[in-house]
């Protein structure tokens, strides 16, 4: 659980939330790092990294004023919620929490300029910003089927709990306009009153319960990449800069000693480069790959290096000597 729940000397209970950086962060850092900038796809690549960094700011800020409020001794909150419901289905939540007395689902947005909901036309917003005029879904949809994703996953508990939810906008630099007056959207130094009301409610499920509840959704939070992102953007995986490149800066390492690699470029030291640029093909290239890919791509030392790290990382496979092929869960 990545937050940390302590009472200080007046006995008042303080909660600090931890959020990961997400995973698709990671992943484009390390596709950005190994396309070439003269590719056609590389300005998308660097718009997307811009926005998930924007989006991660916001929910950080978020986090702060959350940390504001005196919740309940019962309270549990799971940053950046991610879960297949089913093999076709994905539930991503800004910030989901529960109490024994409701359940909140946040989506935050970190956007600046000015939007504008449009009444005919509900899954989408317009935005203007610069005199630039661009439409994109409305986070209200987004926020609609997580809420709905929740209550499937009480009504398979058989647990009777409110659910309610609430869209943040993180910036100061926004103006809202024709927002839906029956929907909760707020900006973020509103959250910690409508926080407040909320923690007013009757408990409605008990201790136990809650216990169950809150273990099924930790259970349940699997960070994830759906697919490897040379699929994602139709990148051919021949185009990709090879060697053993420092995860930091995308150049390429020299060996120090045999387990200590470092980057002339940003000085930083990598203890684990083969294990760290293995992990990058499964994510940027194939859920399975063979020898024959890590030689290829990362041409190591030695064909014995990747067969040493490979075999530390333990990843399942199938197959006998050079048919082999290990498969890893883009987690």
């Amino acid at each position: 659980m990545l937050i940390y729940i302590h009472t200080n000397n007046k006995g008042v209970i303080i909660i600090e939330i931890f959020r990961p950086e997400p995973t698709s962060l990671y992943a484009l850092t390390q596709l950005k790092h190994r396309i070439p900038s003269d590719q056609g796809i590389y300005p998308q690549i660097l718009e997307n990294i811009e926005n998930l960094k924007a989006g991660y700011y916001g929910e950080c800020r978020a986090d702060r004023f959350i940390e504001e409020v005196q919740f309940p001794k019962e309270v549990v909150i799971i940053p950046d919620l991610h879960t297949k419901l089913h093999p076709k289905k994905v539930m991503q939540i800004d910030t989901l929490i529960i109490t024994t007395s409701y359940i909140l689902v946040l989506e935050i947005k970190n956007i600046t300029g000015t939007i504008r909901f449009i009444p005919n036309n509900p899954s989408h917003l317009v935005r203007t910003k610069d005199d630039k005029v661009t439409s994109f879904k409305c986070p209200l949809v987004q926020l609609a089927r997580n809420t709905d994703g929740i209550n499937n996953i009480l009504n398979n508990l058989n647990l009777n709990i409110p659910v309610y939810e609430a869209l943040i906008f993180a910036s100061q630099n926004l103006i809202v306009e024709n927002a839906p007056p029956q929907r909760n959207i707020f900006f973020v130094q509103q959250l910690p009153l409508f926080l407040q009301k909320l923690n007013k409610l009757p408990p409605k499920i008990k201790t136990n319960q809650f216990h169950l509840l809150t273990k099924t959704f930790t259970n349940l939070n699997k960070n994830f990449i759906e697919r490897p992102l040379c699929s994602r953007f139709a990148i051919d995986p021949e185009m990709l800069k090879k060697g053993i490149l420092c995860i930091y800066c995308g150049n390429n390492l020299s060996r120090v000693t045999e387990r200590k690699w470092i980057c002339a470029s940003c000085k930083q030291i990598d203890k684990q480069p083969i294990q760290n640029n293995i992990q990058n093909l499964f994510i940027l290239i194939n859920q399975n790959i063979t020898m024959k890919d890590c030689l290829h791509y990362l041409q190591p030392p030695s064909r014995e290096v990747i067969k040493y790290y490979i075999k530390r990382m333990k990843l399942p496979k199938t197959g006998n000597h050079r048919t082999t092929i290990y498969t890893k869960q883009l987690t």
